[in-house]
């Protein structure tokens, strides 16, 4: 043969071990012990070799399908040509964000405003009782503009309509008279007579605060009976208070008038004052009706007409039309400008025809400046929407927790659910657990209502804290029951500091002491509103800052306040972070922190490692993603009802939906939270199914709810239009 033919041929030679691999047995020699010890090493070194090799295909397995899978062809023949993007994104904080825009600084005259006057009021002719309860025991020592301004004129018994700044005593300044006036009269007051005062405000809290500042003025005269009348509360409880008597009655306009129309033994006939407190914010939330007809009820019972009180922070038309109804023959008294007499005013009308035509159209202010007190700082931070959420929680920790004494911080969100969300949070990724979990076993040991799915985390009073650094977090907005918001509401006034929580339920008329910051982490749109936001803090003469949170899109917002007179400084990023870096070893381990993580090293890997804590929060738990969708969901649809006058430039075309996301924590794609599709951007899809061909979604105002929610809570059903305007639900 050819050596050629004999160089193709291969030997298919197996070794020892490789034979019994084969099925071939080694053969074993000696006695019987020999044998078996042969036979164990023998199998011993066949595992071993089968180990091995499956080691190796399976690396060699998963090198050839990463590199499958990581080609152009391998991709497209796998998902139908088309490449599957992920479901969840780990996004990094600083790339691919908006630029921040340079914002030079304008120069805007503020309108001053006076708070105290040097005036005392044993200067006034005020019962000596009355004037030793506010200087000893409240310790006024002295009086306000507006308090000098109006006690006069009240005492004189005219009508008025009152404007001031936030915060300058305006509830003094008609509740004094009204204590003078009723322990003045020469047949002395009884209390089964009924009420001989009426004021009406819109809030809840309001209401509880006006009570709280009648019954501390009364103590000297405790055959004066005040009483309280507003939603939430036991109707059974409150019939029964006013069957005893009550001789002032304060009340917000829902519960005066649903009892007006139950209550036979309410009886108005010996009415002498009537108040309406924060007159615009009563337009705003729709009482018009509700005030027409407390008007006509009181037209037709009295006798005489009481005299007449209008107070707000801000007059707008439709108040200066409500003040031509109600007032008779009124004095103006703003502290910015000099006490005007009215000329000509229309004549009171308290038909019902006034009911009927009582349209107050708010939209257009008459003042086009706003006062703030002098010793309130300013000032904004532009931030990109990825970054909202971390430079937040930094501003808690630095303000309340790193900073000697810890400030205290009220927080205005946009939705219910947007506080249900920060506040579950925050709990979660700044407080210590075992303190969380020892202020839950204390309030458990109290309160039996303690343990609902929804507040396993915090109390049912809303807040938990860190007793160590003295960080407390509160939560108040519409929903919570009436219990929990007035046992949070008078925890938070009698805290020294903390943080609250909140919707617009507290932006007007509340005084809550000692609050240090202001912090508007949504924009409140109206000037209006930012004017009621700020004036929580830097009230009677004490200091206070607040702090506005807009994303790039949003600095024509500064314009729109520039033009009323209000000038804020702006504030970096960097000097939030900063204090974060500084003190990121403090923070508190989660259940599902990282512990090998490395320590960051500058003011982004700190943000960054504060980002992801959140992040891994949500991740975990499914109640967090939950309530992470909701609002989510919720701060978009309250995106879109802002006022046409900022419209321009809170626009919902201008919000990136992933970054939105982002500032939740979420690391889901916009269109996999709940549902969501991305029909608020601008790439919509165009071939999108139409379930309903001749239906239609409601437009965002017309599904938004109380507060701006959601609208996804369970057992909630969808909300139709039929063509014509006509609403009606859609069927399960």
């Amino acid at each position: 043969m050819d050596d050629e033919y004999f160089g193709e041929i291969s030997l298919n030679l197996v070794t020892e071990t490789d034979s019994s691999l084969y099925g071939k047995k080694k053969k074993v020699y000696g006695d019987r012990s020999s044998r078996v010890q042969q036979r164990k090493e023998t199998k011993q070194r066949n595992d071993s070799t089968q180990y091995n090799n499956k080691q190796n295909n399976d690396k060699t397995g998963e090198k050839r399908k990463w590199k499958e899978g990581n080609t152009a062809e391998g991709t497209a023949d796998k998902h139908g040509g088309k490449k599957r993007k992920p479901d969840v994104f780990i996004s990094s904080l600083f790339r691919k964000n908006p630029v921040i825009p340079q914002i030079p600084s304008a120069e805007v005259d503020t309108v001053a405003e006076n708070v105290f006057t040097g005036q005392t009021f044993r200067d006034l002719p005020l019962h000596p009782y009355l004037v030793s309860n506010l200087e000893e025991k409240q310790g006024f020592n002295q009086m306000t503009e507006v308090q000098k301004m109006a006690i006069p004129v009240l005492l004189r018994k005219k009508d008025a309509l009152i404007k001031s700044q936030t915060g300058s005593g305006k509830t003094l300044s008609y509740a004094v008279p009204i204590v003078q006036s009723l322990q003045s009269r020469k047949v002395k007051i009884k209390r089964d007579d009924g009420p001989y005062a009426l004021i009406i405000v819109p809030t809840r809290e309001l209401a509880l605060q006006s009570y709280e500042t009648f019954a501390k003025l009364l103590r000297p005269f405790i055959w004066i009976v005040p009483g309280c009348l507003m939603g939430g509360e036991k109707r059974k409880a409150e019939k029964s208070r006013l069957r005893k008597g009550v001789n002032i009655l304060v009340a917000t306009p829902g519960r005066l008038m649903d009892h007006i129309k139950t209550t036979t033994v309410l009886t108005l006939a010996r009415i002498q004052w009537l108040v309406i407190d924060e007159a615009d914010r009563m337009l705003e939330l729709g009482y018009e009706r509700d005030v027409a007809q407390i008007l006509n009820c009181l037209k037709s019972q009295c006798s005489d007409s009481p005299q007449t009180v209008l107070l707000s922070a801000t007059l707008s038309e439709g108040v200066e039309r409500l003040s031509s109804i109600t007032l008779n023959n009124p004095e103006h008294i703003s502290v910015t400008e000099p006490v005007i007499q009215t000329q000509s005013t229309t004549p009171i009308n308290h038909s019902d025809s006034a009911s009927k035509d009582l349209k107050l159209p708010h939209d257009e202010k008459t003042d086009k400046s706003f006062s703030v007190p002098s010793q309130l700082k300013q000032h904004f931070i532009v931030t990109p929407c990825k970054l909202r959420l971390v430079t937040l929680a930094a501003l808690i920790l630095w303000k309340c927790k790193y900073s000697k004494p810890a400030s205290k911080i009220i927080v205005f969100f946009s939705t219910q659910d947007s506080v249900e969300f920060h506040n579950r949070l925050f709990t979660k990724i700044l407080l210590p657990q075992k303190d969380i979990k020892k202020t839950l076993s204390e309030l458990a040991g109290e309160d039996e209502d303690v343990g609902d799915s929804d507040e396993d985390d915090y109390g049912s009073s809303g807040h938990t804290k860190d007793a160590k650094s003295g960080l407390k977090l509160f939560r108040l907005h519409g929903e919570m029951p009436q219990k929990d918001r007035t046992q949070m509401f008078n925890e938070f006034s009698h805290a020294t500091s903390g943080v609250l929580l909140c919707t617009d339920v507290v932006a007007r008329g509340i005084d809550l002491p000692y609050v240090d910051w202001i912090i508007q982490y949504t924009s409140p749109g109206a000037t209006v509103d930012y004017i009621h936001r700020v004036g929580r803090t830097a009230r009677a003469g004490t200091k206070g800052q607040s702090l506005l949170f807009l994303m790039p899109s949003e600095v024509g917002y500064l314009q729109e306040l520039n033009k009323h007179k209000i000038s804020l400084s702006q504030m970096q990023i960097s000097t939030i972070l900063k204090h974060l870096l500084a003190n990121i070893s403090d923070l508190p381990q989660t259940e599902t922190s990282n512990t090998n993580r490395q320590k960051p090293r500058t003011e982004e890997e700190a943000a960054t490692f504060l980002q992801d804590r959140a992040e891994e929060c949500i991740l975990h738990d499914k109640s967090m993603q939950s309530l992470a969708g909701r609002g989510f969901q919720s701060y978009i649809r309250a995106y879109a009802t802002y006022s046409k006058e900022v419209k321009d430039i809170f626009k919902v075309s201008d919000l990136h939906l992933g970054h939105v996301a982002k500032s939740y924590a979420l690391r889901e794609a916009p269109t996999k939270v709940h549902g969501v599709t991305a029909k608020f951007g601008v790439g919509q899809k165009k071939n999108r199914r139409v379930d309903k061909p001749g239906k239609k979604p409601l437009s965002f105002k017309q599904a938004t709810l109380s507060e701006s929610s959601s609208g996804f809570h369970p057992g909630n059903r969808k909300v139709w239009a039929k063509p014509g305007g006509k609403m009606a639900r859609k069927k399960k």
